[in-house]
Order: structure tokens, then sequence, then C-alpha cells
């Protein structure tokens, strides 16, 4: 993923946060999605995530076989996917094409990239992130597990989140 597509995928994910005046972080992220006007499914046969258009709306289906984090990641995910490829309040007449179907996606591809990036600003906006990065500096080591815990996310996800922020070395 280019350079210009995060920065647009980062303003644009500040931008619904700042339209929906979503406080960070984020507590519910089920309830989130409602105020969004979709809902979640938990779906047995599902692997990880998915997103459908549902008449005017949306729905999210979910594994249940992940943990809270993951689930979390997963739904923003899916989010990433509803605002950036399928034009949910972002793009009307992408929107007004999409089908009633499933929103199937498989493997890595750069829609996937896009879709993670705008999980991780969604979580872990920018400026939250690098402050709460500065208050947990210890000499010159960075406690990436305070970050991933007042977000409630992976420290995985918060250590990626720093690296691709160009705040933490690879």
């Amino acid at each position: 993923m280019d350079i210009a597509t995060r920065k647009m995928i980062n303003s644009l994910t500040q931008d619904i946060l700042t339209s929906f005046k979503i406080q960070v972080p984020i507590q519910n992220i089920d309830e989130l999605v409602r105020l969004l006007g979709g809902s979640i499914q938990t779906d047995f046969g599902c692997t990880d995530g998915a997103v459908m258009k549902e008449g005017d709306s949306f729905k999210i289906l979910v594994s249940p076989f992940q943990d809270e984090k993951r689930r979390r990641f997963t739904v923003a995910h899916e989010l990433g996917h509803l605002f950036l490829h399928m034009g949910y309040l972002t793009n009307e007449e992408l929107w007004e094409r999409q089908d009633e179907n499933i929103y199937h996606r498989l493997g890595s591809s750069e829609k996937e990239y896009q879709a993670n990036e705008f999980a991780a600003a969604f979580l872990m906006p920018q400026n939250e992130y690098l402050k709460k990065m500065n208050e947990n500096v210890i000499g010159d080591k960075v406690n990436t597990s305070k970050i991933a815990e007042y977000f409630n996310v992976s420290v995985e996800a918060a250590s990626n989140r720093g690296k691709f922020l160009g705040y933490l070395k690879w």
C-alpha cells in the first residue's frame, strides 16, 4: 500500500470518528456498529469475518472462534471494507451497486491490507496512539503491552500500528 492510500485511510477513519462523535478507546464495538446503522451476527461457518449489504443497512458476520481482541479487530476490519470498498456513507453510487450478498474476500490482497489499515486506524487513531506511546516510554523502549491494553487490542496489533506509523522500529 502506498503512502497516499495510507494517509487517505487514516483521514477517513478520523472523519468517521469525528462525525459520529466516537470516543476512543472504543468501548463497545457492537454498539458502535448499531450507531453506524448495522448489526453483527455470529456465524459458525465464517472463518474470521464478512460484511454484507442488507437493504439500506449492513450486517457484519463474525466467527465465534475468536478472542475478544481479535473479534474487535475483525469487526473494525469489516467496517474498513464497508466504507472503503462498498461505499457505505462514502460513495452513494458504489453503495447502490452492492448486491445483498456476502462480501467475500480470500487471502492477501491490496483490499485486505487497506481494511487492516482502516481497522488499526479506527481502533488506534494516530494522535491518540502517539499520546499513549509517549506515556509508555521507558528509556529507549516502548511498553506496547500498555498501549494494547488501553486500546483493547493485541500486543501484535499495537506494535504493528506503531511500526506502520513510523514510531517503532521493525
